[in-house]
Order: C-alpha cells, then structure tokens, then sequence
C-alpha cells in the first residue's frame, strides 16, 4: 500500500499555486516551475505531481480559480426571492469576491467564459424567468452574463473595484436588463 506523502489535501495546495502564479504575474510563460513551487512553498515535485507539464498546470490554475469564484457567486440562494432581489444577492456575491479575492477576480477576469460555465448556465435562468414574467427584456444567457460580467470584468482586469463604483454598476446593469 503507498503511503501518501502530505496530509494537505490536494485542493489546498492548488489554492496556493493558484495564489502564487497571481502574485508573480499568472503569466506562466515568465516564470519557471521551480520558482512558483518555492513561492507556492511546496516542493517541485508535489508540484510535477499535479502538474507534469505547464498547460496542464495552466488548465489547473483556470478550473481552480473558476472553482472559488463560483462557490462563493453561485452558494444556494434562499427561496422565494422577486427577480431584483436575486439580482441583488448575485451581485452583492460578485462584489464581495471582487473585493475580497481582489487578485483572483482580477485574473478570472482575464479568461474567456465558456458558454458551459455556471455563471452563463445561471444566467440563462435569469434570463428565462425575467421574461416569462416581463420585468426583464429578452436576453439569452450569454447576451445578460455579457451585460452583468463585462463591464464588472473591464474594473477587475483594471483593479479599479470600490465600493461605490460596485454600487453604481449593480444599478446600470439592472436599469439595462429591466422592461422598462
């Protein structure tokens, strides 16, 4: 039987390569893999453990970030919500992951979302309810995420988030989805 050599869960350990590659950059072409293993501090060899090669370790980093963003932007919502309210909640959600993973947001930010990803699926959902009960204009998934994410992005990639600036966002993304 093989023993296993660290009890740190694997998650944990891609959390930290995840964290080290932001702070040096997320430029994985500039930087080696033995320095991001030491600025991860764990070994190079766990590192070509879980990573043999880097677009391997790059399809990690993505999945891994996508993975925190959306367990915090997507956590249950409580039942019952009107449209607005849900809307509320899911940006209240984004601006606290923008806020307090400033680094992280900032490099989600930078991928490309697929048309699979939770926050388009979710979207979708959005989009289908706000029409069926004409508070929202028709949107498909991928034109209301675009509404929602693509200026929020455009302050991410600028690390240009406050508060306030998160504050009036929320509300010219909701003026621009509403049937008015």
């Amino acid at each position: 039987m093989s023993k296993r050599r660290s009890p740190e869960p694997i998650s944990a350990i891609e959390d930290r390569l995840l964290r080290a590659s932001v702070a040096l950059g997320d430029n994985l072409d500039s930087v080696s893999l033995p320095e991001l293993a030491a600025a991860a501090n764990i070994a190079v060899g766990t590192l070509y453990r879980i990573a043999p090669s880097k677009s391997a370790l790059a399809e990690i980093l993505d999945a891994r970030a996508r993975t925190l963003f959306e367990r915090h932007v997507f956590a249950p919502f409580p039942a019952r919500l009107s449209l607005q309210q849900r809307f509320h909640l899911m940006w209240t959600r984004l601006a606290e992951f923008a806020l307090q993973e400033t680094d992280i947001a900032a490099y989600v930010a930078r991928k490309p979302m697929g048309s699979d990803s939770a926050f388009i699926r979710a979207s979708a959902i959005f989009a289908r309810d706000g029409a069926a009960t004409g508070e929202l204009k028709a949107f498909s998934g991928e034109e209301l995420a675009a509404i929602v994410w693509g200026p929020l992005s455009a302050l991410l990639r600028n690390h240009a988030c406050s508060v306030e600036s998160l504050k009036q966002l929320e509300q010219a993304a909701w003026d621009g989805l509403r049937r008015i």
